[in-house]
């Protein structure tokens, strides 16, 4: 069945430019002039239309934790998808502990209220660097079989580990998983330049939250960042809230990086705390985390754990804050991770793609979400997504 859905700001390949989609199918069939003698289903009038997000690093969100042992696994992957489309997210890789690997694979076979899961990430379990202000509790070994097992769990949906390069056993893991297409990420690390460098021979192709949890840049010490930064064939993903990149370093990391519209990829690490209240709430078998009037996620030591913004928040940051053309911040937000990891129908507001998009206000607060022709959140009605249980938990 048909529908059509008018803006005088939609955001393509071609500019921001005044139209219609003409959707069928979960498909745009084609983009029509805002003449287009038609039905009008849906009219944004002057509220911008933009390519569903697609966010490849989430832990969580209003209150649902894809972390731990869970009683109600399946519950928790559709809260925390609900959550998602809260927030512009119309497909997503859920970044998640082993143990909600069955339940992501088997919510992701049926229909979904909310954001799509289009692979599984998982960062770790094999990481060492801990960040600033953090406390070194060390790294379990690596283990070749339970690297297999994530694969075989996943049942092919694992499209993302991240690992730290410089452990014992890593080239032969990031092989074997290469080997049976899924990609690793270069994350929580303390390599240096030439360390990371040769990661990407041994197959690294994507850097996790660049900038973040890694060996930064010295006038004479280039560190792992700038191996990031400097190589052309590797991925980027960037959180871009102006908190844990300052925006300065951001605009520096645009500049450097060779095509760095085609390079990097937005991500908002969100934790489950997103959503919720300024306070402090304790997750069980981990440590107290704060949020701060600013959206800082922080332990007591000061460490930064995930991050309470979503992306939509990051697209408001670049826009805004770094004059950032939105034709080139969605590249960053849509199209690369859809091309990244595969799912080349999405990400884009074009004929033949998915219908995958978000009409957004002019303070960047998200309307509607679509996922493939369907509402999957209305601003107007869907308004009680926090996980009310999580408080009851969670809050110290």
């Amino acid at each position: 069945m048909f529908m059509f859905v008018k803006s005088n700001r939609i955001i393509t390949d071609q500019g921001m430019i005044s139209g219609i989609l003409n959707i069928d199918e979960g498909r745009i069939i084609e983009i029509l002039p805002p003449t287009a003698r038609v039905a009008i289903d849906i009219d944004a009038e002057d509220h911008r239309i933009l390519p569903g997000i697609i966010d490849t690093h989430n832990h969580g969100t209003m209150g649902y934790g894809l972390m731990g042992e869970q009683e109600n696994p399946e519950a928790v992957v559709r809260g925390y998808l609900k959550g998602l489309a809260s927030q512009g997210v119309t497909a997503c890789l859920p970044t998640a502990d082993f143990s909600l690997f069955e339940a992501i694979v088997k919510v992701a076979q049926g229909p979904i209220g909310g954001a799509k899961p289009i692979g599984i990430h998982s960062e770790g379990p094999y990481l060492n660097r801990v960040g600033e202000k953090g406390i070194d509790t060390g790294h379990p070994d690596i283990d070749l079989q339970h690297v297999q097992d994530m694969i075989d769990t996943a049942q092919g949906m694992l499209k993302l580990v991240a690992i730290a390069p410089e452990l014992p056993g890593a080239k032969a893991a990031i092989e074997l998983l290469s080997s049976q297409g899924v990609r690793c990420a270069f994350a929580h690390s303390n390599a240096l330049y030439q360390e990371a460098l040769t990661s990407f021979d041994w197959g690294i192709t994507v850097t996790t939250h660049t900038a973040n949890v890694m060996e930064g840049i010295h006038h004479r010490r280039m560190g792992g960042l700038g191996a990031c930064l400097l190589n052309d064939e590797v991925y980027n993903e960037l959180i871009c809230d102006g908190l844990h990149v300052a925006n300065e370093m951001i605009e520096l990391m645009l500049r450097v990086k060779k095509n760095p519209y085609d390079r990097f990829m937005m991500v908002s690490d969100n934790v489950p705390m997103a959503g919720a209240p300024i306070g402090r709430y304790h997750l069980s078998g981990m440590f107290d985390i704060n949020i701060d009037e600013q959206g800082y996620c922080l332990s007591d030591t000061g460490r930064l754990c995930g991050s309470t913004l979503p992306v939509i928040r990051g697209i408001r940051n670049l826009a805004e804050n770094l004059h950032l053309p939105l034709t080139e911040i969605v590249k960053m937000s849509s199209r690369n991770p859809a091309l990244v990891y595969g799912a080349t129908h999405k990400g884009r507001l074009a004929a033949g793609m998915d219908a995958d998009f978000i009409i957004i206000d002019e303070d960047y607060q998200v309307l509607k979400t679509f996922s493939e022709g369907h509402c999957v959140y209305d601003a107007e009605t869907d308004t009680d997504l926090f996980n009310p249980e999580f408080l009851k938990a969670c809050a110290c």
